[in-house]
């Protein structure tokens, strides 16, 4: 990943003479003002597909994706800003070469890159890995093979996913040998945080695409500056081999069906309360440990609510003790737009209640709960505001969209939550 870390430095570099030289535009009415002198729009990754798709669709010349809003702040001193244009001049066309391997298209956005039936192997897939497995066989992909840590551990692993659906394919210790051998389409990452970084990378480079569980990345012995930039790293790499990239925070597409099912009547929310409780027993313990394993679910959920925000952390509140750990903030949106008011609540309980799903957009609440459907596969039951609603698995949609060529959380999303995780945690 140096080559990458080259070109964002040598792009930084180029961006206080582009300032000198008034070639920097800002605000999306004056980019369309300006849109036939524009040499190149840069949009962040952490931008809305439906702004990037409009980005696309507007803008004459190339589209190029690539930075946080926190990165543009940091080179052009714009706070809260997700686009930028550049006029023609010498310093544009540099900056375009240094960008090339970010440039987007309709045609990349649309096309669906996987066969009808794709190849998938599962790495790490005696916990929430097998429930993946078992995702991906009943939405038709072939299950190829997975990695274990051990052959022992491969034989027992073996033996699970078999009890769960057919389970035909091989397990292995050796990531290199499963990708030589096994040649996947789809690396469905369900290791411990700390190697993820690993798996995504050395599946990237071998042209698979990546389907990550949640925290994008975690590591304790990191800073969060070394995490954040791992995670930058990964989302450049999927880009540059135009590859897709997902994250596993599916409380992204359950808050988008409460949105479509029940639209603010403003046309935007205003206010956003996620509770979320997960059993306590067989995980390690602390607040801190909770906010990493659940916060990422709410804080997808967040993001969907207000795509283009940014937090104001000057609004923060935490309460982390015990077993909770608890968070307000306030997004703030484009000019003239009203905030979002975020608070999040999460606990790894030892005693009733040991499952609370709820999402709350402007007092409308959501519930969200479980069981096994007539045919035995599980299902979600959502208490709405219009009654009960049932519906897949939130985990199932979002392995159907990869299937078919969509990423419901991208990279970009995901580097996101991460920093929002991180800056929560006091990291």
């Amino acid at each position: 990943m140096n080559d990458q870390n080259e070109k964002i430095t040598s792009f930084e570099r180029l961006a206080p003479f582009m300032l000198r030289s008034r070639v920097v535009e800002i605000g999306r009415q004056r980019l369309e003002q300006v849109r036939k002198q524009l040499a190149f729009v840069l949009v962040t990754d952490d931008i809305a597909e439906n702004s990037r798709k409009k980005a696309l669709q507007l803008f004459p010349c190339p589209v190029f994706q690539c930075f946080s809003s926190h990165d543009l702040e940091r080179f052009f001193g714009c706070h809260s800003t997700k686009m930028l244009g550049f006029r023609r001049s010498p310093l544009s066309s540099n900056a375009m070469k240094e960008l090339k391997m970010y440039k987007i298209t309709e045609d990349s956005l649309h096309k669906n890159p996987l066969p009808e039936r794709p190849r998938v192997a599962i790495l790490g897939a005696s916990g929430i890995g097998r429930h993946h497995a078992n995702w991906w066989h009943l939405e038709g992909a072939e299950v190829c093979a997975f990695l274990g840590s051990s052959k022992e551990k491969v034989a027992a692993t073996t033996a699970k996913l078999q009890a769960i659906f057919p389970f035909a394919g091989k397990g292995y210790w050796d990531l290199a040998e499963l990708l030589e051998c096994e040649k996947p389409d789809i690396i469905d990452v369900c290791l411990p945080p700390e190697l993820h970084v690993q798996g995504c990378e050395v599946a990237l480079r071998a042209g698979c695409h990546v389907l990550c569980e949640k925290p994008f990345v975690y590591d304790a012995a990191l800073s969060s500056q070394e995490m954040i930039s791992q995670a930058r790293a990964l989302v450049e790499l999927a880009a540059e081999k135009q590859l897709m990239l997902g994250i596993c925070t599916q409380y992204a597409v359950a808050a988008r069906f409460c949105l479509e099912t029940c639209p603010p009547e403003s046309g935007a929310v205003h206010h956003f309360h996620g509770r979320l409780t997960s059993p306590g027993a067989n995980r390690a313990r602390g607040a801190e440990q909770t906010w990493i394993d659940l916060s990422p679910h709410m804080l997808a959920a967040a993001q969907v609510a207000a795509p283009d925000a940014s937090p104001d952390w000057n609004t923060l509140k935490t309460e982390f003790s015990g077993q909770r750990a608890n968070a307000e903030f306030v997004c703030l949106r484009g000019a003239g737009q009203e905030t979002l008011v975020v608070q999040i609540e999460t606990h790894h309980a030892d005693e009733p209640p040991l499952h609370v799903r709820e999402l709350e957009f402007d007092g409308k609440q959501f519930a969200i709960a479980g069981k096994a459907g007539p045919d035995g596969v599980f299902q979600l039951e959502i208490t709405t505001p219009l009654g009960q609603i049932t519906r897949p698995d939130m985990l199932r949609q979002l392995i159907r969209s990869f299937k078919a060529g969509k990423v419901e959380v991208s990279g970009a999303a995901g580097l996101q939550n991460l920093e929002w995780m991180l800056k929560i945690m006091g990291k």
